[in-house]
């Protein structure tokens, strides 16, 4: 008994000073709602971060990694051959919920800040997360051509200084969202590196939606197919009438 009340005495002492060893991450964001109108031409939301270290940890200077991922979604990639002089679909790869949305930001290149380990993390690099959301039936001929997709229409963004060290522990960075992309919720992961290691991470989220009119016939679409197609064909005929009758005269 004597041993086991030492031992949970020593335990209790030690918790302390363990937790005083943590870094923690302070990580928040400018905009919890990005507002998509019919006008909307994309934006960048400002996330601010501060690493709290404690008094006596010792270590090399602090580096950053910003993860932000949108919804998911499947994704094909078709391949285009010419036969017979017709233009036809040949063989495909498919990719199941990929983010919509993925961007990979750093305060120096990963190269750089990150050691071998931490550079063999799928989340870290385009190829290793395409290659986890594949099917498996399929091969990988296609997963750079899917990664370059992704890339040119600024649903796959990568930046080496994307992240601003404002200070030796205090952050930011700006992250551009894409005119076209799926509303849903957005999680942004900051990853604090320290002599090539991650030594900390939190999260914030945000979240993309369509506002106003276009929320209702968004939501209308979705609810009310049939209704909402009627009504659209209905549409049309009164304005081509309309048009008619004011071009007649």
């Amino acid at each position: 008994m004597r041993f086991l009340a030492l031992v949970t005495l020593l335990a209790g002492l030690c918790a302390p000073a363990l937790a005083q060893d943590q870094i923690n991450v302070v990580f928040t964001n400018s905009d919890p709602v990005v507002a998509v109108h019919s006008n909307f031409r994309g934006q960048a939301v400002t996330l601010f971060g501060n690493i709290e270290t404690p008094p006596k940890n010792a270590g090399g200077a602090f580096s950053v990694i910003v993860l932000v991922q949108g919804p998911t979604a499947d994704w094909r990639v078709q391949e285009k051959r010419r036969q017979l002089g017709l233009v036809l679909n040949s063989a495909s790869a498919r990719y199941d919920r990929v983010p919509s949305y993925y961007a990979i930001l750093t305060s120096s290149p990963l190269e750089q800040i990150a050691n071998a380990d931490v550079l063999a993390q799928p989340r870290l690099r385009f190829a290793g997360l395409v290659d986890e959301r594949r099917a498996q039936s399929d091969a990988p001929a296609y997963d750079a051509e899917f990664v370059r997709l992704m890339l040119k229409s600024g649903h796959f963004l990568q930046a080496d200084r994307g992240v601003v060290m404002l200070s030796p522990t205090a952050f930011s960075v700006r992250v551009p969202i894409a005119s076209d992309v799926i509303n849903g919720p957005y999680l942004a992961r900051a990853l604090i590196v320290r002599d090539g290691e991650i030594v900390a991470e939190t999260t914030t989220r945000f979240t993309v939606r369509t506002q106003g009119f276009e929320r209702y016939v968004a939501e209308a679409a979705r609810g009310n197919p049939v209704v909402y197609g009627l009504a659209t064909i209905m549409l049309a005929l009164a304005t081509g009438w309309l048009g008619g009758v004011l071009f007649r005269r």
